[in-house]
Order: C-alpha cells, then structure tokens, then sequence
C-alpha cells in the first residue's frame, strides 16, 4: 500500500448508480450487468478520443454519503478530452494493490480495504471517486481516495 497524487486522468465508458447493499445482499447486484454491456456493446470501440493507455478502470464516483450510500459506477478507458468524462483533477490516493484470478481477486480486495479503513485511523477516506486499475490480466490496484 502506498500513497501518491493522481492529476489529469480522465476516464469515459458506461456507468449504472447502486450501492454496496444491492452489490452484496441481493442477486441484483448491477456491477456484473455492467462490465457485461460494457464488452457486449462494445462501448471501448465506439469511446472517442482514448489514449494509448492499455488499462481498463472501474471507477466510484458521486457518493451520495459514505460507503452506505448509492454511488456511481463507470467501467471505461482513459480518454484524453473531458467531454463525458469523469475527470480526476488532482487527488490523493491510497493505492492497494493484489495478483489473482478476476473477479475474485476484486471482491477480496475490497473486503481488504473496507478492514484497514474499519480498523485504521491514519488515513480518512474522502469518497470523492475512486477507481479499480487493470494493470495486468491477473493483478489489480484500487485507489482509495483521502483526505
């Protein structure tokens, strides 16, 4: 885990609003549908302006609250232009980082994150928008973002 600053990404794609309750305790979770309509609409194909970048994102933007509260979820690609973008100015992060078979290695690292900011009170998190970062078929990093 570390911290570091992100400036300037800009990330565009498809992007459905739940939260963590329907994620979690239902068989309504939208995050999966997502990532489906994601490829089967080949949203990559039709995004103007990407840049070179290889990486898929999921990003966490719009908390209505807190980790309790609705959110929104855009799965895309860096873009080089904000129009329908979400764009990240300047943000500190802290990053987590695991290797793993998806889309196990995500939940598990979630589960990892939500007990560090439950049993840790170094770092508070902002819940302005944070992001899941491909790097590599099998390893991901998610930036938590913090005050």
């Amino acid at each position: 885990m570390k911290v570091t600053r992100v400036k300037n990404l800009m990330i565009s794609g498809l992007s459905v609003i739940t939260n963590n309750t329907l994620e979690f305790e239902s068989e309504n979770g939208k995050i999966p549908q997502l990532w489906n309509d994601y490829i089967e609409k080949n949203v990559y194909g039709n995004t103007f302006n990407k840049t070179k970048s290889q990486y898929m994102y999921g990003v966490y933007s719009d908390y209505t609250s807190d980790a309790t509260g609705d959110y929104v979820v855009t799965v895309g690609v860096e873009v080089s232009k904000p129009k329908n973008a979400i764009v990240i100015e300047d943000e500190r992060y802290l990053v987590f980082s695991k290797k793993g078979e998806l889309p196990d290695v995500v939940v598990e690292l979630w589960e990892e994150i939500w007990n560090y900011f439950e049993g840790n009170s170094e770092y508070e998190r902002a819940f302005s928008v944070d992001f899941e970062k491909y790097t590599k078929e099998d390893e991901i990093e998610i930036f938590i973002s913090i005050l």
